[in-house]
């Protein structure tokens, strides 16, 4: 087992699911009710159904590599880890472009994806 590899798939799993249920409460529903045009509204829904799919097979994929140190996995991993870590750094920007010294109260998501491209890079150096 790989433990590093193996918590940042935990941590993705978890953090998918906080997206698919509690992104549901707080940001879908209302900004479905919004007056926002329906092909914007459907475009953003759609991108969000696709964060959700990626955030899910991302965790799964690093879980399984995690729990059985493959090796194999180890571009696979590298490239998930860069893209969790680009994922914050978007999150932090966009969030200090709106909220500016606010941002890490206001858009914590960084919070979740940056240990997750961390765990997974340190883990993927110790393959």
């Amino acid at each position: 087992m790989n433990i590093w590899i193996f918590l940042a798939g935990i941590i993705g799993l978890f953090t998918a699911c906080v997206h698919i249920f509690a992104g549901q409460i707080d940001p879908v529903r209302p900004f479905l009710k919004s007056d926002l045009p329906d092909i914007p509204k459907a475009t953003l829904l759609g991108c969000w159904y696709m964060v959700s799919v990626t955030l899910l097979i991302s965790g799964l994929v690093l879980t399984y590599a995690g729990w059985f140190n493959l090796s194999s996995f180890q571009n696979i991993i590298i490239g998930i880890s860069v893209n969790f870590i680009i994922f914050s750094l978007v999150f932090i920007a966009v969030g200090w472009y709106f909220f500016k010294s606010q941002v890490f109260l206001k858009l914590p998501q960084w919070i979740l994806l940056l240990p997750i491209g961390t765990l997974g890079l340190v883990g993927a150096m110790q393959t």
